[in-house]
C-alpha cells in the first residue's frame, strides 16, 4: 500500500508538472507575473475587438450626423482657369468652364474666374430627414456599442469565476489527496483493496480537475483578449449575498433599458423616416444660385458677369411607387422583429429570475449542509473508527464543500445573467 501511494503521488507530481510547465519557463524567463481582480478584468474590456469595432461604428455614425448638418449650408466655391486655344470656326468650352464662347481671329489665351453658391430653400424636407436618420443611426450605434459592452462584461465574469471555481476545486481535491496518502492501510485483503480504490480514484479527480483549470485558464486569456502564454493569477473570493427579485418591475426596467429595445426604437425612427424621404421624392425643389465672373483675354481681368437664379426643379420619379411599397415593407418587419424582440427579453428576465430564484434557495441549504457535516467531521476527529467509515466521512465531506463551491459561483453567474436580462445591476 505505501508503495502505490507513492506511485500515485509521482503520477500527480508528474501531471502538475506538465501543466505548469509552460508557466515555469516563462517565471524562469524573467517575464513577470500579473494579478487580475474582477475589477481589472472587467476595465480590459475596452481592448475586446467586437468593443473597439463598436467604438469606431458610433465614430463613424457622429461623422455622418456632421455631414446632414453641414448639407444646410449653401455649396460655396471658386473657380479659375486660363484656357489656350486656336479656333478654326467659333465653338464654347466644356460645362465644367462655363462653356465660355471662343472665336476665330481672337487672342489664343483666355482667363476666367468665377465664385459662386447654390442654396435649395426647399426641397421636402429631405436634407431635415436626412439630418434625422443620421441622428437615429448614431443612438442606434451607441446603443449597439452598450450592448456589447455588457455582453462582454457577462462573459468576463463567468471565465473569471468559472476559473477561481477551477481553482478552488483543485486546491481542494489536492488538500484531499494529501489526506488520503497519509491514511494508512487496510485491516484486510478487501479492506484494503477498497481504499486502495479510493486513492485510485483520488488521484483521477485531482488530475481533471488540474486539466479543468489549464482550460480554465486558457478560457480567461482568450476572453480578455490577452497572449495565451500570459503567466498571471486571479485574485478574489467565491462568496455572494441574497438580491430582492421584482420581476415584474425587473421586467419594465428591462423594456426601458435594455440596450437591444433601444436599438430597436431608433430603428423603427429610422424606418419611419425612410418612408418619409421616399414620399419626399415626389415634392419640388426650389433653389437659389448666384454667380459672380470675370473673363477676359488678358490681364488685368476687367470684364465681369454675374447672375442671380430662383429656380424649381420638378421631379418625375417612374419608380415613386415601388419606392414607398417597399419602404413600408421594411417598416413593417421592423415593427414584427421589435415585438419578438420584446417577447424574448421578457422570457429572458423570466427565466434568469427563475434560475437566480433557485441558486438563492439552494445556495444557502448547501452551505449549511456543508458546515453541519464539517462540525460532525471536526468532532469525530482523532476518535477510534473503521478504515473504511473515515474514508467515506473525508469524501463525504469533500463533497458537499465542492457542492457548495459550485453553488456559490452559480448564483453570483444567475445574478450577472440576469442583470444582463434586465440591462441594469439589481441592489
Amino acid at each position: 500500500m505505501p508503495n502505490r501511494l507513492r506511485a500515485c503521488s509521482f503520477f500527480l507530481a508528474l501531471a502538475g508538472i506538465a501543466g505548469l510547465s509552460s508557466m515555469t519557463a516563462l517565471a524562469a524567463s524573467g517575464v513577470p507575473e500579473r494579478v487580475y481582480t474582477l475589477e481589472e478584468c472587467l476595465r480590459l474590456i475596452r481592448n475586446d475587438p467586437k468593443l473597439q469595432s463598436a467604438e469606431q461604428d458610433v465614430i463613424i455614425a457622429q461623422s455622418r450626423v456632421t455631414e446632414a448638418r453641414l448639407r444646410f449650408l449653401p455649396e460655396v466655391g471658386l473657380q479659375a482657369s486660363a484656357t489656350k486655344f486656336d479656333a478654326r470656326y467659333p465653338f464654347s468650352l466644356s460645362p465644367e468652364f462655363r462653356n465660355l464662347l471662343l472665336f476665330p481671329g481672337s487672342p489664343e489665351n483666355i482667363y476666367s474666374g468665377r465664385g459662386y453658391f447654390n442654396l435649395p430653400l426647399y426641397e421636402g424636407q429631405r436634407t431635415l430627414n436626412t439630418l434625422r436618420l443620421a441622428q437615429a443611426s448614431y443612438k442606434q450605434a451607441l446603443s449597439n456599442r452598450d450592448s456589447v459592452k455588457m455582453d462582454l462584461a457577462l462573459h468576463v465574469k463567468e471565465a473569471f469565476y468559472h476559473l477561481l471555481l477551477a481553482q478552488d476545486k483543485s486546491r481542494t481535491l489536492n488538500e484531499y489527496l494529501a489526506a488520503l496518502e497519509q491514511t494508512g492501510a487496510g485491516n484486510g485483503p478487501w479492506e484494503s483493496v477498497e481504499c486502495e480504490a479510493v486513492l485510485a480514484s483520488a488521484r483521477t479527480r485531482a488530475t481533471e480537475a488540474l486539466f479543468s483549470l489549464e482550460s480554465a485558464r486558457l478560457h480567461f486569456l482568450n476572453t480578455l483578449s490577452l497572449e495565451l502564454d500570459t503567466p498571471f493569477r486571479v485574485e478574489g473570493v467565491l462568496e455572494t449575498r441574497p438580491v430582492g427579485l421584482e420581476v415584474d418591475r425587473a421586467i419594465t426596467w428591462a423594456m426601458e433599458m435594455r440596450p437591444e429595445l433601444q436599438s430597436q426604437t431608433y430603428r423603427a425612427q429610422m424606418d419611419a423616416i425612410g418612408v418619409n424621404l421616399a414620399i419626399g421624392r415626389k415634392n419640388p425643389t426650389v433653389f437659389l444660385a448666384a454667380d459672380y465672373e470675370l473673363t477676359a483675354q488678358r490681364f488685368p481681368l476687367k470684364n465681369n458677369n454675374w447672375d442671380v437664379t430662383l429656380g424649381i426643379k420638378i421631379p418625375i420619379a417612374y419608380d415613386f411607387w415601388s419606392q414607398i411599397k417597399q419602404k413600408r415593407a421594411e417598416q413593417r418587419q421592423g415593427q414584427l422583429a421589435r415585438a419578438e424582440l420584446q417577447d424574448r427579453v421578457r422570457l429572458e428576465v423570466r427565466q434568469g429570475a427563475e434560475t437566480l430564484r433557485w441558486w438563492q434557495k439552494e445556495w444557502p441549504r448547501r452551505e449549511a449542509q456543508h458546515k453541519r457535516i464539517q462540525s460532525l467531521y471536526a468532532d469525530a476527529s482523532g476518535k477510534p473508527g473503521a478504515m473504511l467509515s473515515r474514508l467515506r466521512a473525508r469524501e463525504g465531506l469533500l463533497e458537499t464543500k465542492l457542492s457548495y463551491l459550485t453553488s456559490v459561483m452559480e448564483h453570483i453567474l444567475a445574478r450577472a445573467r440576469f442583470e444582463r436580462a434586465v440591462g441594469r445591476e439589481i441592489q
